[in-house]
């Protein structure tokens, strides 16, 4: 009987130690693995969003900037002038001799502004002031205003906010309760065919009288998000429409965040200076436009602002959440290239990433004849 009761016996206390012992490293290697797992692919998740971020911020800019100075051209000509002799389209659009009502332009009220006289403008280091139409004093550490000027003949769309005459907001700047002023006689187009019988009232299903001006002003505003259960400051991409937010509306509630994630956008101008190439002489920062001198160029006086061409675009998207960064080696800091192409190293657990393209302003590539 004792030697089968001692056959039969369990696990000894050490037995079971040893047994739990190599469970939990088990357990725990397993735990480890599984971490380790997730917060590498969350890494991979945050730079990914970010790449996808820099990418389609860098997109919409660009086909916006690529609609600056458009002025429909199945519109019939103005009587010929002057000052655009040569020139087979123009912006903006010349006003009458005497001013007629419809006119874009009115100088007796000094209408447009700086701002508005040409296709491109810009602030650097400052936000575009849309009560007043100026930039603020250039901050080196402010992100830069780009400010995209356009007409266009486009009915309102039914039941969505697509189309050119929608600005970056998805307001038509010629609604009837809202939208830019300028464009108050010019969006009537109910009461025949112009100019022989004039127009009443606005019907938005028609294409408005005479094209229609649409001002989109795009900067970074500060913004305050959650993330994984987590309060994170960013900055968005933000923008600031004539549709909603006409001349007048204060500063600081006219730009809207529409894509968080960045940290820092330039812009710099390419402007040409002779009459026997379009080509830029160089890229230029919007303060450095202001202060070049209006040139001739084949009998017409155009400003520096009136010679933009091109537009290059620098973006820095940032990783939203941290420790995107895990295999990084203490020793070894990352490093980026900001917009003034300074080395820096990369800020602890996020993602700096520059992305930067040059667009053309074809609007603003007239030929000479």
């Amino acid at each position: 009987m004792r030697k089968i009761i001692k056959r039969q016996a369990g696990l000894t206390l050490i037995e079971l130690l040893v047994a739990m012992t190599i469970s939990m490293v088990i357990v725990v290697a397993a735990a480890y693995v599984y971490l380790a797992s997730r917060e590498s692919q969350r890494a991979i998740d945050r730079n990914s969003t970010s790449r996808e971020t820099g990418a389609y911020v860098m997109q919409l800019l660009g086909r916006e900037i690529m609609n600056a100075g458009f002025y429909p051209a199945t519109v019939a000509p103005f009587p010929p002038d002057a000052t655009q002799q040569g020139m087979y389209d123009t912006y903006p659009p010349l006003p009458y001799d005497p001013r007629a009502i419809t006119d874009w332009q009115n100088p007796a009220t000094n209408w447009p502004p700086t701002a508005f006289k040409s296709g491109i403008y810009g602030c650097s280091g400052g936000r575009f002031n849309v009560a007043d139409s100026t930039c603020p004093t250039a901050s080196a550490t402010a992100a830069d205003t780009i400010v995209i000027n356009y007409f266009t003949s486009d009915t309102k769309p039914m039941g969505t906010s697509t189309g050119r005459r929608m600005d970056c907001t998805g307001a038509d700047v010629a609604s009837q309760t809202g939208g830019d002023p300028s464009n108050i006689e010019r969006k009537k187009n109910t009461g025949g065919a112009p100019p022989t019988t004039p127009h009443t009232t606005p019907n938005p299903a028609l294409p408005p009288q005479l094209p229609v001006f649409v001002s989109n002003r795009f900067t970074l505003s500060a913004l305050k998000m959650s993330v994984d259960q987590q309060d994170i400051n960013t900055q968005s991409l933000a923008c600031s429409g004539n549709g909603k937010s006409p001349h007048g509306t204060p500063d600081s509630t006219a730009y809207q965040p529409i894509m968080p994630g960045l940290e820092d956008l330039k812009f710099t101008y390419g402007v040409y200076d002779s009459a026997d190439t379009l080509t830029p002489a160089r890229f230029y920062t919007a303060t450095e436009v202001n202060s070049l001198p209006t040139l001739d160029i084949n009998g017409v006086s155009l400003t520096a602002w009136q010679r933009v061409t091109a537009v290059r675009v620098c973006v820095l998207a940032r990783t939203l959440g941290g420790n995107t960064r895990i295999a990084d080696k203490t020793a070894s800091p990352r490093k980026y290239l900001d917009c003034s192409d300074t080395s820096k190293n990369q800020p602890a657990g996020d993602t700096i990433t520059r992305y930067v393209e040059v667009f053309g302003l074809r609007n603003g590539l007239k030929q000479y004849y």
